[in-house]
């Protein structure tokens, strides 16, 4: 009998947090998009547009981010906003997203996303942290 006070992967699985990566191309870019938590890792869906206008925009592009590929996942509140820091286990993680910062980036989320990105996050923990137990498991197996 599945737990009431669990959340079920269908609460999640369609729940996307609008994002912000500041200082892209030394702050000449800036990249809007949507982070959605799986059950595998982080789906980033975003595109690159310059910071003045937003009239050169990039294209839509995606990246999925597995949970074997993150060191951590976390979420600080501030005042005005909310940010996301994805830590990866190597620089390669991120190639394929702007704005990082040696094997990190940080996500902005508006005020008015904070409790979405707050649940999405740790959803995204939890299943982090299971990944990391599967792993221990199997090389106990093994």
């Amino acid at each position: 009998m599945p737990n009431p006070n669990k959340p079920s992967d269908m609460d999640f699985q369609n729940r996307s947090v609008p994002f912000k990566i500041d200082e892209v191309a030394s702050g000449f870019q800036e990249a809007n998009g949507l982070l959605t938590a799986t059950r595998k890792g982080l789906d980033l869906e975003f595109e690159v547009t310059d910071a003045f206008f937003g009239v050169f925009k990039s294209g839509v592009k995606n990246v999925f981010l597995s949970f074997g590929d993150l060191r951590s996942v976390s979420y600080k509140k501030g005042w005005f906003s909310a940010k996301i820091i994805l830590e990866g286990t190597s620089m390669k993680v991120f190639d394929d997203l702007p704005g990082t910062d040696v094997a990190t980036v940080t996500l902005k989320v508006k005020r008015r996303h904070r409790e979405d990105a707050r649940s999405v996050i740790s959803h995204a923990r939890m299943m982090l942290s299971e990944h990391r137990l599967q792993q221990l498991e199997e090389g106990e197996e093994g």
